[in-house]
C-alpha cells in the first residue's frame, strides 16, 4: 500500500451534519490524502478546543479548514504546505 502525501485529522462530533458533509467533500480532494476521524466528545481537551468549531480539518497540527469544509479550499490550503 502506497503512503499518502497528506495524512489529515478530521475532528467531528456525533449528529453533526457539517461533519458528514465534510467527509463527503474530502472524497473530491484531488490530492493524495487520507484522514483519521476523531470524535471530540471522547476527550475533554478536544471538547474545550473544538466544540463550537467542528468539523475541523488539520494537517500536521495546522488547521486546514473548519466549520464548512469544501474540497476546493482544502486542496488550495494543502498545496501551500
Amino acid at each position: 500500500m502506497a503512503a499518502h502525501k497528506y495524512f489529515l485529522t478530521l475532528y467531528t462530533q456525533p449528529n453533526c451534519s457539517l461533519c458528514e458533509e465534510a467527509k463527503r467533500q474530502l472524497e473530491f480532494v484531488d490530492l493524495d490524502i487520507t484522514y483519521e476521524e476523531v470524535n471530540i466528545t471522547e476527550d475533554d481537551e478536544l471538547m474545550m478546543a473544538y466544540q463550537i468549531r467542528v468539523p475541523v480539518l488539520t494537517y500536521k497540527d495546522r488547521v486546514v479548514q473548519e466549520g464548512i469544509i469544501d474540497f476546493v479550499t482544502v486542496t488550495e490550503n494543502l498545496e501551500q504546505y
